[in-house]
Parts: C-alpha cells; sequence; structure tokens
C-alpha cells in the first residue's frame, strides 16, 4: 500500500511504507502464522488417522471373508510384523493371504501395496525402508473368553507351531491387529523393531482392527501381552 502526500503542482503522489509500518505487518503475520502451523498440523494428523482407519476397515472386511472359504479358519501361520510387500513367494503374510478377497492381483515380482501403508507411517520413514517395513503388528496372544488362559488365533509362520483358529471362537472385542511401533508392547524385543517407526505415528493413540471388523483408536493396556 501507499500513502498520499502533497506535491508542488497540488497533485498528490503516493510513498511506501515507513519501516516501522512494515514491522508491524510483519509480526502481526509472524503471530497468525505461529497460530495456524498448529492448527494445520492437527488438521493433517487427523486427515491421516481417518484415511488409515479407512484402509484397516478395508483390510478387516477381507479378514471377515477369508474364513468363509477356508473352512471357518482365520488366514495363517503368520509373521506377527506384517509387511506391505506382497510378495508371491512368501508365505505368512496377511497382503498375500488376503489378497484375493481385496482386489489385488499377486504380481510375479514383489510390490508395495498402498493399502496397506498408513499415511502417516509413510510419512516417517524413508522411500527405501518401506520395502522391509511391518506397518502392522498381529495380536498373537489373545486372552479366551473365561481369562484362563491365552492363544494364538494365527499360528506362527516364524516356528511352525500351531494353526490358525476359527474365526467363531476368538471374542469379536478381541484386536486382531494395530499399527505398528518401536513402543508398541507386542513390538519392543522383537527382532524386526528396528523395521517400525520410533514413535506413535496417529498421535497419542493407535489404531487397530477387531475380530468383530471394527477399526478405532485402542487403548495402550490394551496392548500388553495377557497373563493367563
Amino acid at each position: 500500500m501507499h500513502r498520499p502526500t502533497a506535491c508542488k503542482f497540488g497533485f498528490r503522489q503516493w510513498t511506501g511504507f515507513s519501516l516501522i509500518e512494515l514491522l508491524v505487518v510483519l509480526a502481526i503475520v509472524a503471530v497468525l502464522a505461529g497460530l495456524l502451523l498448529p492448527a494445520l498440523g492437527q488438521v493433517r494428523q487427523r486427515s491421516d488417522r481417518v484415511t488409515a482407519l479407512s484402509q484397516m476397515h478395508q483390510i478387516a472386511v477381507g479378514l471377515a471373508a477369508y474364513p468363509a472359504d477356508h473352512g471357518g479358519k482365520l488366514p495363517g501361520p503368520l509373521y506377527p510384523g506384517q509387511m506391505p510387500l506382497l510378495d508371491p513367494t512368501i508365505d505368512g503374510r496377511l497382503v498375500l493371504s488376503l489378497a484375493p478377497y481385496l482386489g489385488l492381483k499377486v504380481p510375479v515380482t514383489p510390490q508395495l501395496v498402498p493399502l496397506f501403508i498408513p499415511p502417516a507411517y509413510e510419512k516417517a520413514v524413508t522411500a527405501g525402508f518401506m520395502q522391509t517395513a511391518r506397518t502392522y503388528v498381529m495380536n498373537m496372544a489373545v486372552p479366551s473368553t473365561d481369562g484362563t488362559s491365552v492363544f494364538n488365533p494365527w499360528g506362527s509362520a516364524v516356528t511352525g507351531i500351531g494353526q490358525p483358529f476359527s474365526a467363531g471362537t476368538v471374542s469379536g472385542q478381541a484386536w486382531a491387529f494395530s499399527d505398528a511401533d518401536q513402543l508398541n508392547p507386542r513390538v519392543v524385543g522383537a527382532p524386526w523393531q528396528a523395521n517400525t517407526p520410533t514413535f506413535i505415528v496417529h498421535g497419542a493413540k493407535r489404531l487397530a482392527v477387531r475380530f468383530d471388523g471394527s477399526a478405532d483408536e485402542i487403548d495402550e493396556s490394551e496392548l500388553a501381552v495377557p497373563q493367563p
């Protein structure tokens, strides 16, 4: 902006802002930016969380459809840390087991599946890291409905011990899998711990899919390994 001043011919001409005025404007802009940036960050975080929940719900739909074609059994045996890399030569990965139920074509060579990569997770790691990343952790220790024992509903692809349980034997309120990070009690101490982010990528709480097909935030206490 300019302000008018008188000249000798009786006309007005415009001069620029004074230094003080410029400093005041810059100070106002800085204050507004300081107020808006945290709000924008929160909006992005909420957007990423909503997208991640939508992706997890899609996976849950495939998980619910799987037993009908496999004698009522859940997918498995599975690895506890699940990768988004769809490799036709490696069993034990949820992405391969559910591919037909998620409209995924199994490739000839390994390919990353965006559905298994939460947006916040992708922002938290480098692109090359995704080839070995674990984006989800399976619940390999579910308490029985009477609380007297703990069982692995998926079977273990690591040890080769155990087979997947019938979907109907697992409580619908138990969580099936959650997003993975190095602070997750089910990840701490795992040999693949370094292949997860160092912090909770979705804010204060993690996200999880339950056996009833719902996808939502999960309390930290639910992630602790249950004691029979």
